[in-house]
């Protein structure tokens, strides 16, 4: 299935016993852009696209992760946005780059099956921004940004890569910030907020103000920890997860 998702691929080696592809697909701004993409052994029906967080190799791709959605039955899907594995073009966090999500969605959902969006911390913004722009089944993001202004204020070593992508600062290029943030976009898909009560990355406003705005949208899971959990925490955070994903996909359409 996933070769039609791709304009080509290279067949990696099995990973766990999973199958393990690389694809490169040409997105709606003719962008060549990399994603990888793991069966699982016995499918559920559904698609989770995963939307990794960071730039370039700081918070990418890693197979485990994967791994264990397509334990639980799902096709993954995870999308390295342009400019990383040899792919074209330049990340942009959340402005064009955003393209390469919604290009490789509407190939995905040629397959007439549910796709669900999980993103963390800068996925997070992009798993949102899809929602507000496509029909996922369910959206969830984790330690995710959700105003970038915010951002720019928390993280000071993050300043100069911030004004080079969006122009300026949140003053001199306050529209780039609001295009970026999903805080000010709007989507009908259930919700799932994740976000830990002591992360210094990502501050928990981020979480609570996107909870507040959604209400009974939304489902908020605030957890004792910062921006990334324990192993085993991690784990079973993901089980639930994705159990709330699935009921979802049952439950009555609103």
């Amino acid at each position: 299935m996933s070769n039609n998702w791709f304009d080509r691929i290279d067949v990696l080696p099995p990973y766990a016993g999973y199958r393990v592809t690389r694809g490169w697909y040409t997105t709606n701004d003719g962008e060549e852009v990399v994603a990888y993409s793991i069966e699982p052994k016995r499918s559920n029906g559904q698609v989770l696209m995963y939307l990794r967080g960071g730039t370039a190799r700081i918070g990418d791709v890693r197979l485990p992760r994967l791994m264990q959605f397509a334990a639980r039955g799902f096709h993954v899907v995870a999308p390295v946005y342009r400019g990383n594995h040899g792919g074209t073009g330049k990340e942009d966090f959340g402005g064009e780059d955003l393209k390469d999500v919604l290009s490789l969605y509407d190939r995905v959902q040629t397959s007439g099956r549910p796709i669900h969006a999980l993103g963390f911390s800068r996925g997070g913004m992009m798993a949102l921004s899809l929602a507000s722009e496509r029909p996922v089944t369910t959206v969830t993001s984790w330690a995710g940004v959700t105003n970038l202004e915010w951002t720019y204020e928390e993280q000071r070593s993050m300043r100069k890569m911030l004004r080079r992508m969006t122009g300026g600062d949140p003053e001199s290029a306050e529209t780039a910030y609001t295009e970026r943030s999903p805080l000010y976009k709007e989507w009908d898909a259930p919700t799932l907020i994740i976000h830990g009560t002591d992360d210094e990355q990502v501050r928990l406003r981020h979480a609570t103000a996107v909870a507040e705005k959604l209400g009974e949208q939304a489902e908020f899971w605030v957890l004792p920890f910062g921006h990334q959990l324990p192993f085993w925490d991690k784990w079973e955070t993901t089980e639930q997860a994705m159990e709330w994903m699935l009921r979802q996909a049952k439950a009555p359409t609103r």
